[in-house]
């Protein structure tokens, strides 16, 4: 009987054991928010960015109002780590009555560019107005043979050019960061007066210095190189740099540009004048129309007519400016005012003429001017003479004798 009653103590006891580690603990498993997080540990170069998406929703009652607050609870001195919603650094989130839609914030963190290799651990807190306080861990990994989620590359990185004729290479720059990057480009090397610019692909006229992409993208942009007018033959490189904007970390580019001073320069523009002489008395003008027409296979930007004075005639053109924008096979016709001067004595002379672009020049082309002197003029001027002496013969006659 003894033994009967101590098993079934020895029983209960072991029957109330396992009673009290069946019954959750409300402390530890009740909060007004939940957080979900599919990735906590990651691989980062020392002064690059990785970010840790973050998911948090409403706990049990979710069709209460919820909030929490989000802050770090430790790193490592000199690291950087905040909480960002859409761009925007946050410290509290707020899920409104019967809204349950979960919301997505991201962990960025940056150790310094000098951080030894190593894992460092990085702890979140999560307080909701309701509820024990949710902790998480995030390891970051850094290793100064990790790979830059940053590419840059040109399909044509070489070209070759006559001196002073502009090229263009397109330039690709990607993103294979699962968060959006900005960078800032320059030029680290480059022949001195050499003009080098950064400009938007998609109208090539708008200068850049940074570029903005988003995750997974890539973005072309236009380097226009424009070689000095002395330039001798041969290869020059063109480096340049896209350094993550807040870092020291980058990429770079070579772009080799060749010289040759014996490539036969193509006429894509040319002018033709709607005449080739004219004749003009001292004092008179005449108005000549010259066409301008591209004759290549791109766009002709800022295209202007010159025109070369000369000693006793003088020339006005009538156009607003320059050409913004001169398509392939486009012509635009632009009036020119040649006026010989009172005091020109008779002469043949030429007006040089030459169409001039960004991109190219035209061939010069010539007006000849012949100023001659008018046999009616002459007349004219004896008859007012014979007309002035007349004149004074009948004055005198009619009232001399009085």
């Amino acid at each position: 009987m003894v033994y009967k009653i101590q098993h079934l103590r020895k029983t209960g006891i072991v029957l109330m054991f396992i009673i009290l580690l069946t019954v959750p603990t409300a402390s530890a498993d009740w909060s007004s928010i939940a957080v979900m997080t599919g990735i906590t540990g990651k691989v980062v170069l020392p002064g690059d960015t990785v970010e840790f998406p973050i998911t948090i929703e409403k706990g049990h009652n979710n069709s209460d109002e919820a909030w929490c607050s989000l802050s770090i609870k430790d790193k490592n001195d000199g690291w950087s780590a905040g909480f960002y919603d859409d761009g925007d650094q946050i410290s509290c989130l707020t899920f409104p009555e019967n809204k349950n839609s979960p919301e997505e914030v991201i962990l960025r963190v940056r150790p310094p560019i000098d951080t030894p290799n190593g894992a460092y651990a990085i702890w979140a807190d999560f307080k909701p107005d309701d509820g024990d306080t949710i902790s998480h861990e995030f390891v970051v990994n850094v290793d100064n043979e990790a790979i830059l989620d940053l590419d840059i590359y040109s399909d044509v990185p070489g070209l070759e050019t006559r001196p002073n004729d502009p090229v263009e290479f397109y330039v690709t720059l990607e993103n294979d960061y699962d968060h959006r990057v900005t960078a800032n480009i320059n030029v680290v090397e480059k022949p001195d007066e050499w003009d080098v610019e950064f400009l938007e692909e998609d109208n090539g006229k708008y200068r850049i210095t940074k570029t903005s992409i988003a995750a997974n993208e890539e973005q072309t942009f236009i380097v226009k190189v424009r070689p000095c007018l002395n330039a001798t033959d041969g290869t020059y490189p063109i480096v340049l740099n896209a350094v993550l904007e807040n870092s020291r970390l980058g990429v770079s580019q070579q772009l080799d540009l060749t010289i040759n001073r014996g490539i036969e320069e193509d006429k894509m523009l040319s002018i033709f004048p709607g005449t080739k002489s004219i004749e003009l008395n001292p004092g008179s003008s005449e108005e000549v129309v010259v066409n301008l027409r591209n004759m290549g296979d791109r766009t002709l930007n800022n295209v202007e007519l010159k025109v070369q004075d000369v000693s006793g005639v003088t020339t006005s053109v009538r156009s607003f400016g320059a050409i913004d924008e001169l398509e392939p096979g486009e012509s635009r016709g632009i009036p020119v005012e040649i006026k010989a001067r009172a005091d020109a004595s008779p002469d043949t002379k030429e007006i040089l003429m030459r169409g001039v672009s960004d991109e190219a020049e035209s061939e010069d082309e010539r007006v000849e001017v012949s100023v001659i002197k008018s046999n009616s003029s002459g007349f004219i001027g004896i008859g007012m003479v014979i007309a002035a002496l007349l004149l004074l013969i009948f004055i005198v006659s009619k009232f001399g004798r009085r």
